[in-house]
């Protein structure tokens, strides 16, 4: 497996032409020492399973783009989880002035790997592949975790031996849920569905990458002209692949946003990409599962506004 990190990670003065932002964020972590910098990738790495195998531990993925960088929390309630991010550039013009930011004000629990390019899905497949861990769990860069995160989600693989796991997300944790020395609550577990999948966001996704294969389409997610879907496409396809997947009854991550497949009715290319995401999992825009999803979801868009629009263009 070959990991090429960059060697000099030595700190930089943050320059007068950096955005005021980057600069409010890099004197916030000017306390960082040498030893708890994060590493940083030259390139993006392939790592095998045989290689995984050797590090049954937890790493969240993290994509991002540009500016949202500056979004990424720290994490501090998490003291032993291990992170990656995935930093997408669309002017790679900056790349230093992120990467100057990235070492002032992450730690060693991260590694930071940027590329040029969009498309959130091709952005989880790096990270994927780069993952050195054998657990992975994939987050967006607005994600709060739940104290006993890594410890819920590695009993959850024990308990299961699942190839996937989904965690429901929420908007906020109870406040009782917020204390790291509460002790972690009872999960329970069921089997996935074809139908239940379609209810699954990237950001419940726990993944055990020595068994879980299947890669994201990079003609769906943000970043393409079909803005959503990825994840019931991803996730059937290792279904179909043969793999064992489960869902949990308890969140683990707190998103308070709108995720990006929860508008699929207001312009045409979402009501488009909602058809061809079930073509796509399915084989037919008119499969059984289809035409459940159009019945089930056009009332939602009847009281929205934009039932026309959904009507017309699902099944295009």
């Amino acid at each position: 497996m070959q990991n090429i990190v960059e060697q000099d990670v030595a700190a930089s003065a943050t320059s007068s032409t950096e955005s005021a932002a980057a600069s409010r964020h890099a004197d916030t972590g000017a306390q960082t020492t040498l030893d708890s910098r994060p590493r940083v990738l030259v390139g993006a790495r392939q790592v095998g399973d045989s290689a995984r195998r050797q590090v049954p531990e937890l790493t969240f993925l993290i994509s991002t783009l540009d500016d949202g960088l500056y979004r990424v929390p720290r994490h501090d309630a998490l003291p032993g989880a291990r992170f990656l991010i995935v930093h997408q550039l669309s002017d790679p013009a900056r790349r230093e002035q992120y990467r100057e930011y990235a070492l002032a004000n992450f730690d060693s629990r991260f590694e930071y790997l940027a590329i040029d390019g969009r498309g959130l899905s091709k952005s989880r497949n790096t990270a994927l592949a780069a993952c050195a861990t054998r657990y992975a769990y994939v987050l967006d860069d607005d994600i709060e975790l739940h104290p006993q995160a890594v410890a819920l989600v590695m009993e959850a693989f024990t308990c299961t031996e699942a190839a996937a796991i989904s965690f429901p997300h929420v908007k906020a944790f109870p406040l009782h849920e917020r204390d790291p020395d509460r002790p972690a609550p009872p999960v329970s577990f069921k089997a996935h569905s074809l139908m239940s999948l379609a209810r699954v966001r990237s950001v419940d996704m726990a993944l055990d990458l020595c068994q879980f294969h299947a890669r994201f389409d990079e003609q769906f997610g943000l970043g393409t002209d079909q803005p959503s879907g990825e994840e019931f496409i991803v996730l059937s396809d290792a279904r179909r692949q043969g793999a064992r997947l489960m869902r949990a009854n308890l969140g683990i991550v707190a998103h308070a946003g709108v995720t990006s497949g929860s508008d699929f009715y207001s312009t045409p290319a979402k009501a488009r990409t909602k058809g061809r995401m079930f073509a796509r999992a399915t084989g037919s825009r008119f499969s059984p599962l289809s035409l459940a999803f159009f019945l089930r979801k056009a009332p939602v868009a009847f009281r929205h506004g934009h039932l026309g629009t959904f009507a017309r263009h699902y099944f295009r």
